[in-house]
């Protein structure tokens, strides 16, 4: 009996050690580094590391009891229930750099990440409670298969993961391929997006959530409101984002 025990045990810490070691000249041959500093990242960090974290401007809307600047954003222009994000976008702060990484460096890792934590922040919140499906902004096919997938779909899979509330990215769909909002400005950005986007399935809902990555002038999500409007004028519609500029 004690032999056998023994013998178990033995395999048991073989085992322990074995896995340490792959798992230690795994991280070696490809180590795992911030996105933001390049530091190499410990065993417990994800993403950033613990400082690069610490450096997060977070907008502490879920806390606000009067309107942010993302409700004011679309004051006179869309009917919006309710709003979020996460981060304040600068191109100077720690945002850029996730942003840029989901975006274009084909982290989906990122996207999923923060948007468990966006659902962490708005566990319990009455605003969002009720709402019965995200849709996730959605991007040209084309760019979406180059990319690999849709940022803005990931953030709601990683958001969906906290709250329990389903994804529903085939409400929406792009009908046509647009250039870069990066460098345009408000009109221009209006200019881009208008007429873009269409209503691919029929809507059951009663309250739903945009999810998009980031929030700068709001003309996308305004183009694709106004489309929702037009069908179905009683919906409730909220916006979601991971950032929005200061």
């Amino acid at each position: 009996m004690r032999s056998n025990s023994t013998s178990s045990s033995n395999a048991f810490f073989k085992k322990i050690v074995q896995s340490k070691f792959v798992d230690g000249l795994t991280h070696l041959i490809y180590p795992n580094n911030c996105l933001v500093c390049d530091t190499e990242l410990s065993r417990s960090e994800t993403v950033i590391c613990a400082t690069c974290y610490s450096e997060l401007h977070y907008t502490h809307f879920e806390l606000a009891s009067e309107p942010t600047s993302l409700d004011k954003l679309f004051w006179g222009k869309v009917q919006i229930d309710s709003t979020f994000a996460l981060l304040y976008y600068e191109k100077t702060n720690t945002s850029k750099n996730l942003l840029a990484s989901l975006k274009y460096k084909k982290r989906s890792d990122v996207g999923e990440r923060f948007g468990r934590m966006i659902g962490n922040k708005l566990q319990g919140k009455s605003k969002f409670r009720d709402i019965d499906a995200l849709i996730p902004v959605p991007i040209h096919p084309k760019k979406e298969f180059i990319r690999g997938y849709n940022q803005s779909k990931v953030l709601a899979n990683g958001i969906s993961s906290e709250l329990g509330i389903p994804v529903a990215s085939h409400f929406i769909r792009r009908a046509t391929n647009s250039k870069s909002q990066t460098k345009l400005g408000r009109f221009n950005r209006w200019d881009n997006v208008s007429g873009k986007f269409q209503l691919a399935s029929h809507c059951n809902f009663k309250h739903i959530a945009l999810v998009d990555d980031v929030v700068t002038t709001g003309a996308t999500l305004e183009s694709i409101i106004e489309i929702i409007r037009q069908k179905y004028p009683t919906l409730r519609i909220s916006v979601i984002s991971l950032a929005v500029t200061k």
